[in-house]
């Protein structure tokens, strides 16, 4: 037996294991998940040796893990590995507890504090009460009003003075309530996860010269997200508009990302790459026969597909990858956007910083300015205002994800808004807020009914409207209008437009297939725009109409 143990021995040995302290170096942000990339630099004998890459985060998706470098070496096995360990020690519990009853002791003093103001109270009042309560022996007592006055202004004082202590205490038992909550659900937390896996990559390389070996393992953690957020800064007299385009990133892996190379993706990675398939839908006539009683233990009992699932799942232990040579790092130029065919990746200058906090982290995507063109826009059957908006050509190489706006127009904040998804040369509006400027009036005329003798059959009702546009501004402005026609869902129900005119659409007159109507006007400084709205609707006798 010793003369086949100790060769074995000796061979276990040859390959050393090294535990590697490594930095994340890069993070690529996509809208549920995140790719990281570690590195570590290690120097190593001639040999095998084993690269242990320890404390990675639990949400890592173990299939996602690949290992690259440089250096004199091959790259033989790449092994994932996941322990049991003890998370929670015995001092942990103490040290929250100890802090528990702690703040329990300070609830109770805050209690105390107030109910003795609350007793100070009542004291006061019963004093008050006493004085000017009126008995026998006081009935003929002459009251000295300067004195009277000094005794209200003391307790109005008094009363004060407790009431604010009362609210302040009242206020410290409430945030001593939720420092208490916190560590009660951090105790709880321990309790249900005394034990925690531990994940860790085995690295197995093949060193063919001494010297330093530069390792990149890269993974992906579910989690990570990032949305788009907005600032968009119009300036009405140089007609531009400038948008800052900026990122929210939100992370939670446990593990900070501290002076990366930040890039964030427009990538989706959790909708499959190809369409779903069609399967034939067959239909037939239905036909009932007997079902067997179904028992409990048949009810519940797992398929034997979801057995050897979870089996494979808990025993991984494979390879990733293996026999590949370390790759020669090659320089690429930067660029800020790197489009794909389906997807594109904004590149952060700089080295940045997301703590793993699960709160916003605010990173500048990039920063653009636009001539602007404007327009005004009015509904005037539901808001006799006219809206100021802008209209931009997205003359940049980013594509402008749909996203919150904040809208400020000459540095005044105007409304929190949204944009939609815009690609690079293509055009889009935002509104920037109401413009008293533009006077919008909307005017009921008359409504009538028209019958034409005793034998008519039809009832025939004219709607009449006057919309009337004043331009208060010193320049001339462009601004469309807009009303709309009832839509007959009855052929017995007949609507006709009499005013304005229509046969085709033209530059100033539309009418789309909702029966939505829009007339655009260019009105002068000063001057004033009338617009008769006029039509009928015709319909049978003794029909009531819902809608009108």
């Amino acid at each position: 037996m010793k003369k086949i143990f100790l060769p074995l021995l000796l061979v276990l040995f040859l390959v050393s294991l090294n535990a590697v302290e490594s930095k994340i170096t890069s993070v690529t942000v996509y809208s549920d998940r995140a790719q990281i990339t570690r590195s570590a630099t290690i120097y190593l004998t001639k040999g095998e040796h084993k690269i242990l890459f320890d404390e990675l985060p639990q949400s890592i998706i173990q299939n996602s893990i690949q290992a690259d470098g440089k250096g004199n070496a091959v790259l033989r096995d790449v092994t994932f590995k996941s322990e049991q360990f003890a998370q929670i020690t015995d001092e942990k519990k103490k040290t929250l507890t100890d802090e528990l009853l702690e703040l329990q002791d300070k609830k109770i003093t805050f209690n105390d504090k107030k109910s003795q103001a609350q007793d100070e109270k009542r004291v006061v009042k019963d004093i008050l009460t006493k004085l000017t309560s009126t008995t026998e022996k006081t009935e003929n007592v002459e009251l000295d009003p300067e004195k009277w006055i000094k005794m209200v202004e003391f307790y109005r004082s008094k009363q004060e003075t407790l009431d604010k202590e009362i609210r302040n205490t009242d206020k410290l038992v409430r945030d001593v309530n939720a420092e208490i909550d916190k560590v009660k659900r951090e105790i709880l937390v321990m309790g249900q996860q005394d034990y925690k896996y531990k994940k860790m990559v085995e690295v197995l390389v093949d060193v063919q010269k001494e010297g330093n070996i530069k390792l990149d393992l890269s993974y992906i953690v579910y989690g990570p997200s990032w949305k788009p957020i907005y600032d968009i800064r119009v300036d009405s007299q140089e007609k531009t508009m400038h948008l800052t385009y900026k990122s929210n990133i939100f992370q939670k892996t446990g593990e900070d990302w501290v002076d990366v190379d930040l890039k964030l993706s427009t990538a989706k990675p959790n909708i499959s790459a190809q369409p779903p398939e069609l399967k034939p839908n067959y239909i037939s006539i239905r036909k009932y026969r007997h079902v067997k009683q179904e028992s409990l233990e048949d009810r519940y009992a797992p398929s034997m597909s979801n057995i050897v699932e979870k089996k494979v799942r808990h025993s991984y232990d494979g390879p990733v990858d293996g026999g590949a040579a370390l790759s020669i790092d090659i320089d690429i130029p930067e660029s800020t956007v790197k489009s794909g065919f389906t997807s594109v990746v904004f590149d952060i200058d700089g080295s940045n910083t997301i703590k793993s906090d699960n709160e916003q982290h605010l990173v500048t995507i990039t920063i653009q300015e636009f001539p602007a063109g404007f327009r005004y826009s009015t509904i005037p059957k539901h808001s006799q205002y006219a809206y100021l908006k802008a209209k931009v050509k997205n003359d940049s190489e980013y594509p402008f994800l749909p996203g919150d706006t904040n809208v400020f127009l000459d540095n005044n904040f105007v409304a929190n808004s949204y944009l939609k998804a815009v690609a690079p040369t293509e055009e889009f509006w935002t509104f920037l807020g109401v413009d008293e400027g533009i006077k919008v009036e909307y005017r009921f005329v008359k409504k009538f009914d028209e019958t034409g003798g005793i034998f008519v059959e039809k009832n025939k009702k004219i709607f009449e409207y006057l919309i009337k546009i004043t331009n208060n501004k010193k320049t001339q402005e462009e601004i469309v209008v807009w009303d709309q026609l009832p839509i007959s869902q009855n052929e017995k129900i007949k609507v006709k437009l009499i005013e304005p005119s229509y046969k085709e659409d033209t530059e100033i007159l539309k009418i789309n297939e909702h029966k939505y109507i829009e007339w655009f006007f260019e009105p002068k400084a000063g001057e004033e725009i009338l617009i008769p709205f006029k039509y009928s609707v015709e319909y049978p006798i003794g029909t009531q109409i819902k809608g009108l």
